[in-house]
């Protein structure tokens, strides 16, 4: 039997003219009341049919109807029937009886991973159609208990997921429909904790977005949860079931929940701005004034990294010194006093107190003013410090900011406590939280820790939206008994360069009388490149020559030459 002959059976049977789509045709199934078109056939390369049922119905029951053998259609073999997978989900009342069922067929037509379609029982007839039904959500029955118990419902997208959760013992539900509400299913949920389960993919996000919307305010608890690793996809992306096959475990989407605030719509205040060229040249912004010239501006962020004992509290301690009283520390000058906030997340109390001491009256400064300087250090909490990599702990240091102008965070390992530090992800919250200080016209030191090898710990994305990177590091040769000693090195300069870019190299000192000195010296490298450039200049090279001899841009031979003609290196 050829194709033509087996459509011309198909229509004595059905009634319905078969319609071509793609490359083969589209009717009603033989084997079941069909009123929306749900068979498939085509003719394969070799001349053998090929029919597939999208509600189920097996090669032996689509042949019993048509009185067909089914070596009539395949010569006796039966391979190219490509079997459905066949899934309901039943949608019941507040009284466990069924109101509609959902049919998920595997694979779909036209080459679809899957399709559905809805049917429902009526007066002992199989309707496939939801026209005047009552509409639930799935699992209704669960999700009015886990309301009355005060279990947070899931509300994921999809009977599949919803399934998959429910085997773990959370209360899952969703509707039929992706893209489509209905406001009984905003009263059903008007008492519970809701937590929103997405895709990630196009239709995922718009559902996210149109739950978010029908929502919020109006239930009694609403969170979102963004799962991490999965990553977008314009269609069928990954969801909760993906993520778990991934290795991952409830008890990780639970963690992963309590840290997750409550939604909050975006502020009309925080829309996306676009200003045109002639409007954003004629606007009067604010101007950068400096803080501690030459490297720290007002709304300026900046990182200060070492290894562990290296002197790096040392460092920020004295320039927090130096901003609030209008003074100077190392090579750096403040041009006036302004108000400064030290969070420290790990110096006991008594340590700190004992260097501020120390620098009041080693560096003959005077005191600042009562509220210059503000600190928030552990000792003195009650509790635990608060994690800024959450939005409770940045709630809380809001509103200690206040008027502060510097905000130092000693240091971000202790504050940022939450997220994993090699990933870029666990620095978002980081980076958004500087990036509105910045815009609130604040200014940012974090301190740091360095890894093994010496750079910065954790994801070199922290350095994307700083203006200046400074690193301290112990001289060759370092022994304990030196103290603090280091280098200062800047590895980011966004609006200096030359001389007071250049690395030079500090000892802290303690006098007889239990006073400290900062001793202040150019880098044994500062050193080297002079002691270069003045060789080359006394044996008559010019200052290309000099270049290419010593690799050192045109303006840093000059620098060198002038310091080494001051010192005598030079011959006249």
């Amino acid at each position: 039997m050829n194709i033509q002959e087996f459509l011309q059976v198909l229509k004595s049977k059905t009634g319905v003219e078969a319609k071509k789509s793609n490359n083969g045709y589209l009717t009603c199934c033989p084997a079941h009341e069909d009123r929306n078109p749900s068979f498939s056939l085509c003719q394969g390369s070799d001349g053998k049919i090929l029919v597939n049922c999208f509600a189920g119905c097996t090669l032996e029951d689509i042949c019993t109807s048509l009185s067909l053998h089914t070596s009539d259609m395949f010569n006796g073999s039966h391979k190219e029937f490509k079997e459905t997978k066949k899934t309901v989900y039943a949608y019941r009342d507040e009284h466990g009886q069924e109101l509609y069922r959902k049919i998920r067929i595997e694979p779909g037509a036209n080459g679809k991973t899957k399709d559905f379609f809805c049917e429902r029982e009526e007066n002992g007839q199989l309707i496939k159609s939801l026209k005047g039904c009552r509409k639930v959500l799935y699992h209704f029955p669960e999700v009015l208990k886990a309301i009355v118990d005060h279990e947070p419902v899931f509300l994921v997208e999809g009977e599949k997921d919803a399934d998959k959760l429910r085997q773990y013992g959370l209360t899952s539900t969703t509707s039929q429909e992706s893209l489509k509400w209905q406001d009984d299913f905003t009263d059903t949920l008007r008492d519970a904790d809701v937590v929103i389960l997405y895709d990630m993919d196009k239709t995922g996000l718009e559902r996210r977005d149109l739950l978010c919307r029908q929502l919020h305010g109006k239930v009694k608890r609403l969170r979102v949860v963004n799962l991490p690793g999965l990553e977008y996809q314009e269609s069928h992306g990954k969801d909760i079931n993906d993520w778990l096959a991934n290795g991952n475990t409830i008890a990780d989407l639970q963690e992963i929940l309590s840290k997750t605030p409550e939604f909050q719509p975006l502020d009309e205040k925080k829309r996306i701005r676009v200003v045109t060229l002639a409007d954003f040249l004629s606007m009067e912004l604010p101007k950068r004034e400096m803080i501690l010239s030459p490297f720290l501006p007002s709304q300026g962020l900046c990182l200060l990294y070492a290894k562990r004992g290296v002197g790096k509290t040392h460092v920020a301690i004295g320039i927090a010194y130096a901003v609030a009283v209008g003074g100077r520390f190392l090579k750096w000058d403040a041009p006036k006093p302004r108000k400064v906030l030290y969070i420290d997340g790990e110096m006991p109390a008594a340590a700190m107190q004992e260097r501020l001491k120390r620098i009041s009256v080693s560096e003959n400064l005077k005191l600042p003013a009562p509220d210059y300087i503000r600190l928030i250090t552990p000792d003195l909490q009650d509790g635990p410090m608060p994690d800024l990599s959450t939005l409770e702990g940045r709630n809380i240091l809001k509103e200690l900011i206040g008027d502060s102008e510097l905000i130092i965070i000693d240091n971000l390992s202790s504050l940022f406590r939450s997220g994993v530090e090699n990933e870029a992800e666990s620095w978002q919250p980081v980076q958004d939280w500087a990036l509105e200080m910045r815009k609130n016209g604040k200014t940012i030191i974090f301190i740091h820790h360095a890894a093994k090898g010496g750079q910065q710990r954790g994801t070199s994305k922290k350095e994307d939206i700083l203006d200046t990177v400074i690193v301290l590091k112990q001289p060759q040769g370092y022994r304990s008994e030196q103290g603090a000693s280091f280098e200062v090195n800047f590895e980011k300069t966004r609006h200096f360069a030359g001389e007071d870019a250049a690395p030079f190299k500090v000892n802290l000192k303690e006098q007889l009388d239990g006073l400290w000195e900062w001793e202040i010296s150019n880098s044994e490298e500062d050193n080297l490149e002079l002691s270069a450039v003045a060789e080359a200049t006394n044996d008559g090279l010019t200052i290309q020559q000099i270049m290419q001899r010593t690799g050192l841009t045109k303006s840093q031979v000059e620098t060198r030459k002038k310091k080494a003609k001051e010192k005598g290196l030079i011959k006249d």
